[in-house]
């Protein structure tokens, strides 16, 4: 079997005219598109089977999520309202309505602020940034505060019943010239002008403390225009410039170079970001402030302490009823690592506190898997810090010729690509190819 036959086509989700896809995700196995003119549909790779889950909205598909907790989808209808898919409705007929989750407080702020808003979506909260808008009859650029949003959902859904649990409003230094690219659930990725030819690279944490400032690093002349870019665990980032060269850094303050490669092929439209499995259950990508890791799973602070009060851990080097979280036994990179017996089993486990600080050991390079799509239908694959060519949409023979005729990314439309390593989707000119690796080694 040669490479390309490796690859199969097992779904297309078609669009309409003038309608191309504006979000996608991938999650299990569920493949949801979003569409300009506000189409919704899912597709179950499981029963292969489609539904449309909304034919029209007033605003296109700005993003899409999914709560793994609660078997929930959440969609962003533009920048004014949130709707929410439960899992077990997907297959019922009609798809049931539930009350919308509104991002501004009134049709009159909607108004007032939509041309300049964003929307990102993470499983538990919706992110708002406006930004600034200022029409003095020049391309001046000028430091301002920039107003965001954050809204956390309540996991506790009701059908129906959707309160947001916490609402935080701030400001966000910046220039009046930004490009957002990324929002993980914590942290805000943006680059932002500060003339025509000097740049910033940025992250904030989102909510942003008073102590805190957002990273801000001058991008060099060797560095060129940015089109994609990810924010990625153990405080680092992922970035393609010139159109081909892709780079990882670590967010420090010398922008330390980790990995460097150019991209086998031409122009970079689209990427994603995973990981390797045995990894990802004990990755921390959303730098939590506070956490821990034992048994392979996140406790938050206040299991931690729970565990503590009941006489769960002990320190080792301590009596059962004098457990101090603050005794440093190892320290790297700004983790603190304190060794404790879990008194069940009489099994040493560690406590990994984490003190203020972005960068965690779980995730190393090698298990970075980046998954990107470029202009003349490449799809490869970055992996073991190497990269390859897994095939091209114009060899697959499960693609109709006519579609391969008429190219796949002419029109200009902002691309993606989804995938887990064994489905691939991908957003063209005429729809979405959910693909499929049929080899042994996916």
């Amino acid at each position: 079997m040669s490479k390309k036959d490796n690859y199969e086509l097992i779904q297309f989700l078609d669009i309409r005219f003038a309608d191309p896809i504006s979000s996608l995700k991938l999650i299990n196995n569920y493949v949801i598109t979003g569409t300009m003119m506000g189409r919704v549909n899912l597709y179950n790779i499981s029963n292969n089977k489609t539904a449309s889950l909304s034919e029209l909205n007033s605003e296109n598909i700005s993003d899409i999520s999914y709560n793994e907790k609660e078997k929930i989808f959440y969609v962003g209808i533009g920048d004014e309202e949130i709707r929410y898919f439960f899992i077990d409705q997907l297959n019922l007929e009609p798809i049931p309505q539930n009350q919308p989750i509104n991002v501004y407080d009134s049709d009159i702020t909607h108004t007032n602020n939509c041309e300049n808003a964003f929307i990102f979506l993470s499983p538990e909260s919706l992110f708002r940034i406006q930004l600034p808008q200022i029409d003095d009859g020049t391309l001046k650029i000028i430091t301002i505060e920039s107003q965001y949003e954050i809204k956390y959902f309540n996991e506790e859904k009701e059908l129906n019943k959707n309160e947001i649990i916490k609402h935080i409003k701030q400001t966000l230094p910046t220039t009046n010239y930004i490009v957002p690219f990324d929002f993980d659930g914590k942290r805000f990725l943006w680059v932002e002008f500060l003339s025509s030819t000097q740049r910033n690279l940025c992250v904030s944490s989102i909510p942003l403390l008073e102590s805190e400032k957002p990273f801000k690093i001058d991008l060099n002349k060797n560095i060129g225009h940015i089109c994609q870019a990810k924010l990625l665990p153990n405080n680092r980032v992922f970035f393609v410039h010139s159109l081909n060269k892709c780079e990882i850094r670590d967010l420090d303050i010398k922008f330390t170079l980790l990995e460097q490669f150019e991209h086998i092929g031409e122009e970079v439209l689209a990427v994603d970001i995973c990981f390797n499995e045995e990894n990802e259950k004990i990755a921390n990508p959303n730098g939590m402030d506070n956490f821990i890791i034992h048994k392979n799973k996140m406790l938050s602070n206040n299991e931690i302490h729970n565990k503590i009060d009941e006489g769960k851990f002990k320190n080792r080097n301590h009596k059962e009823d004098e457990i101090n979280t603050n005794r440093v036994l190892e320290t790297s990179d700004n983790v603190n690592k304190i060794r404790i017996e879990n008194e069940e089993n009489g099994n040493n486990e560690y406590l990994y506190i984490k003190q203020n600080i972005k960068k965690e050991k779980i995730i190393d390079i090698k298990d970075i898997c980046i998954v990107s799509l470029d202009i003349d239908g490449n799809v490869n694959l970055f992996k073991n810090k190497k990269e390859k060519t897994l095939f091209n949409l114009y060899e697959l023979n499960t693609i109709s010729k006519d579609h391969k005729d008429k190219l796949f990314f002419s029109m200009g439309y902002a691309y993606y690509i989804k995938s887990n390593l064994n489905y691939f989707c991908i957003s063209s000119d005429h729809g979405c190819y959910i693909i499929k690796d049929n080899s042994d080694n996916n």
